[in-house]
């Protein structure tokens, strides 16, 4: 019950209604990404929801010409996925081992997403 509660008062009062409220310059453009409307630069997410309808429709030009990360992004997430679902049938432990080489791996790659968004992307 509080879960139907909390989903009703959330869409209609959403946080991107109120701030639009109260900050209508900040939201110039038909875009929900707050970085976006403040800067001017895209967010790495951002076209990652029609990005991923047209992945979808197996319209790989227009998946990435929303975000030319997105074919990345969902293959990686696919294949994680699949492999958990895989050893957890195969009732095998996961185990996560992070390190410093692992953490710069990761900025770095999600460094190159953003640039590759802020280049190539459509906003």
């Amino acid at each position: 019950m509080l879960i139907i509660f909390f989903i009703v008062i959330s869409t209609y009062l959403s946080p991107l209604k109120l701030i639009r409220k109260f900050f209508p310059d900040i939201f110039n453009r038909d875009s929900s990404c707050i970085l976006l409307n403040i800067t001017g630069i895209p967010c790495i997410f951002c076209g990652l929801t029609r990005s991923f309808e047209e992945l979808i429709n197996f319209n790989l030009a227009n998946s990435f010409y929303y975000n030319p990360s997105s074919v990345f992004i969902f293959t990686f997430l696919a294949v994680i996925s699949l492999s958990i679902f895989t050893l957890s049938f195969f009732n095998y432990k996961i185990r996560l081992v992070s390190g410093k080489k692992t953490l710069i791996a990761v900025t770095v790659v999600i460094a190159i997403v953003w640039i590759l968004n802020i280049i190539f992307g459509h906003h």
